[in-house]
């Protein structure tokens, strides 16, 4: 599964997708690295907001259960990408040319993600499928 940067984003501040992230029973992961510094840009001013200290929240995320994927991987499926996320937030096509050039579906809580004609589960999907195989989310 291809995981968005609100949902990584959630797993460092201690949202309920750490609890995706956490289950054995979770999806493996997929990220592009273009996700990874879109969230490392993030984090100083979340840490502001919420008391946590950034330097903290960077270390987790160099050590989150996410396949980081460099440009070269999802970079082809630029064009097709764009295309499909025209009118929205064109910072998604990595993510979207990503589960394009893997043929997965993506994880995010982003509602304009849906344009691009992917396969999209939310945070709640998955925290109910992981009940559903038995790895009861804690």
């Amino acid at each position: 599964m291809v995981a968005d940067a609100n949902v990584i984003l959630s797993a460092l501040i201690g949202g309920r997708a750490r609890i995706v992230f956490a289950s054995p029973a979770g999806p493996a992961c997929l990220a592009a690295h273009a996700v990874a510094e879109e969230v490392a840009e993030h984090v100083p001013a979340l840490s502001g907001r919420r008391g946590l200290d950034a330097g903290l929240l960077l270390a987790a995320l160099s050590v989150m259960p996410v396949d980081w994927q460099p440009p070269a991987v999802y970079e082809p499926e630029r064009e097709e990408a764009e295309r499909r996320m025209a009118g929205h937030d064109l910072e998604d096509w990595p993510t979207v040319a990503l589960a394009l050039t893997r043929s997965l579906p993506i994880w995010s809580q982003d509602k304009d993600l849906e344009v691009a004609g992917l396969t999209l589960y939310t945070t709640g999907q998955l925290l109910d499928a992981i009940r559903e195989a038995g790895g009861e989310p804690g």
